[in-house]
């Protein structure tokens, strides 16, 4: 065990999305700062990702953390500091979104976490570009330009 931990040798920042009421009946979005996780990031190989493709999922990281850590679905984790802009993020290295979390031993050691890296130049972009391949969008012009397709 101690020899895991020592490998745990990077501080990440971490992010939750939050949502409250606006109290007209809708939900605002923000982001509340979690404290620092000791863990590795490292970026996922040939064989995670087709095994991820043929679940239907897209990793592009694997992170390594103590069970201790306070992590979930959708929260985000940066080596750098995170800079929350309203509903936006920042930072001046990469910024990785929690897919999936397992455990694989049954000893309690750690976390190893399925992460997707967050495209925070261009997140609305990143979304669109999902739908598009997915064919639920179509391209309009080689800019940014997309329309749903009807059904």
């Amino acid at each position: 065990m101690m020899v895991f931990i020592s490998l745990l040798n990077f501080s990440f920042y971490a992010v939750r999305q939050e949502r409250t009421s606006d109290g007209q009946g809708g939900w605002s979005i923000g982001f509340v700062a979690l404290p620092n996780i000791q863990g590795r990031l490292r970026p996922a190989n040939a064989r995670e990702r087709e095994i991820a493709a043929q679940e239907q999922r897209v990793i592009t990281h694997i992170f390594y953390c103590q069970t201790t850590a306070d992590l979930g679905r959708g929260d985000y984790l940066s080596p750098a500091e995170i800079i929350i802009d309203g509903a936006d993020l920042r930072a001046a290295d990469i910024i990785v979104q929690v897919e999936g979390i397992r455990e694989p031993s049954t000893a309690g050691e750690h976390f190893e976490i399925d992460c997707i890296e967050y495209q925070f130049a261009a997140s609305e972009f990143a979304t669109a570009y999902r739908l598009l391949e997915s064919g639920a969008v179509r391209l309009l012009e080689d800019d940014v330009s997309f329309r749903l397709l009807e059904s």
